[in-house]
């Protein structure tokens, strides 16, 4: 019941001053022998992805299964690829999953998607806290980095460091 993130961040030279540089790179989960995304040693930007965006939205699904039982996570560079969790107990089930994007929906939903089929891996299991603590450590890592090319009090990283406070909070 191993959940582990792995990430590697790009220096971009041309972001203006309001903007996050270290947003994109190479963003992998992997969760009992089956992987999600892509990490390998060399930099080739064709497969940089949002690791912003992804551990924004884990965080977010981290939160919401606190409460919840069901969040969807959709893959935004990929048409019809979600990310499900299904929370039951203390196990969070993760599946690749694959289905509509109806108009309107976001990157995260808490309801099933149109047409849902699991074509790919289903139900690898992983424990609650175990996923949280996988999540918040490497997010903390990753404000880390942002913090040494960036503002310190860039918008963004905030947000990023609220939404850890915010699941911290879940457990004092």
């Amino acid at each position: 019941m191993i959940f582990n993130i792995s990430f590697k961040v790009f220096e971009n030279e041309n972001v203006g001053e309001m903007e996050l540089n270290g947003t994109e790179g190479y963003f992998q989960f992997e969760i009992d022998n089956e992987t999600y995304g892509i990490y390998i040693p060399e930099d080739i930007d064709e497969f940089s992805v949002s690791i912003y965006w992804w551990l924004y939205y884990f965080l977010t699904a981290i939160l919401i299964l606190k409460t919840e039982s069901y969040v969807l996570i959709s893959d935004i560079e990929k048409l019809k690829i979600w990310i499900e969790l299904k929370k039951e107990k203390n196990i969070v089930k993760i599946s690749k999953v694959k289905a509509d994007k109806p108009e309107g929906s976001g990157a995260i939903e808490t309801k099933e998607m149109p047409n849902l089929v699991h074509q790919y891996w289903n139900e690898k299991q992983v424990s609650y806290e175990n996923l949280k603590t996988e999540v918040v450590n490497k997010t903390k890592l990753y404000i880390e980095q942002l913090r040494a090319l960036n503002n310190e009090l860039n918008k963004d990283i905030m947000i990023l460091g609220s939404l850890i406070q915010d699941i911290e909070k879940i457990n004092s």
